[in-house]
């Protein structure tokens, strides 16, 4: 970020020439940039003039979309020294990428500082990819039905909406003795059913799962083990290669 301090002047209320009030306005540090989905501080340094006492209201105005802005304290009291407060500028990873123009105020009553021109800049972050995993919950048996405890990492600092979850079987990796005796196994041994349960799915930071989420096993997806007419031997022992996919967006 970059800026200007401001002030303004008003006349003395005794009535005395060159006896003037103001507020002055300070930002530090003078330069700043963000990535998407971080947050930056900064000290606001309110310094009275002229015998100025009184409460002074901060605003900034100007933020891009997905931004937030705080003081704290929002309101500081300024008397025979300079007040300060703390300014929290947060992003989130929907923010759009550029260079905005910030607008920094601090009043009280009529009284009102020069406003402070701040440039925020917003560059693309590394963001570690949101995953998805996990397994059958149960051993795999002609007809039976297994649920799957999808497992699901953000990577990022607030909760992501996730919607389309898909499971799909990748491969089968028979056992040593099914290839030897050249028993087949396939995908279409098995029949998946997806995620049953309401989109979007919250998901926090962090590593958890359907089942931390609070979604019923009935919902989770299902894998099913066809009870097939023909010899299935060849899926005893057998490992499943599962893949994953899905939509997760950034609050």
């Amino acid at each position: 970020m970059t800026l200007t301090s401001g002030v303004v002047l008003a006349a003395g209320s005794d009535g005395n020439q060159g006896v003037q009030k103001g507020i002055t306005l300070q930002l530090a540090p003078s330069g700043r940039s963000v990535t998407q989905g971080t947050s930056a501080s900064y000290n606001v340094v309110v310094q009275p003039s002229g015998g100025f006492v009184g409460n002074v209201s901060l605003t900034i105005s100007g933020l891009p979309a997905g931004a937030t802005a705080s003081f704290s304290p929002a309101v500081v009291a300024a008397g025979s020294g300079s007040a300060s407060s703390n300014l929290d500028v947060s992003t989130s990873s929907a923010t759009p990428l550029g260079n905005y123009s910030l607008s920094l105020k601090g009043s009280s009553g009529t009284l009102e500082a020069a406003v402070v021109v701040v440039s925020l800049t917003v560059s693309a972050g590394q963001h570690a990819p949101f995953t998805i995993s996990g397994g059958p919950t149960g051993l795999l048996a002609p007809g039976n039905v297994v649920p799957i405890n999808l497992q699901l990492t953000n990577p990022g600092n607030s909760s992501l909406s996730v919607t389309g979850l898909t499971v799909s079987i990748a491969g089968v990796t028979r056992t040593a003795q099914a290839v030897a005796n050249n028993l087949p196994c396939n995908p279409s041994d098995y029949l998946i059913a997806q995620f049953s349960g309401s989109y979007p799915l919250s998901t926090p930071p962090g590593n958890s799962s359907l089942l931390g989420n609070g979604i019923p096993a009935n919902q989770w997806p299902q894998i099913k083990m066809l009870n097939s007419s023909l010899n299935q031997d060849g899926c005893k022992g057998a490992t499943l290669q599962l893949s994953y996919s899905g939509t997760g967006q950034g609050n």
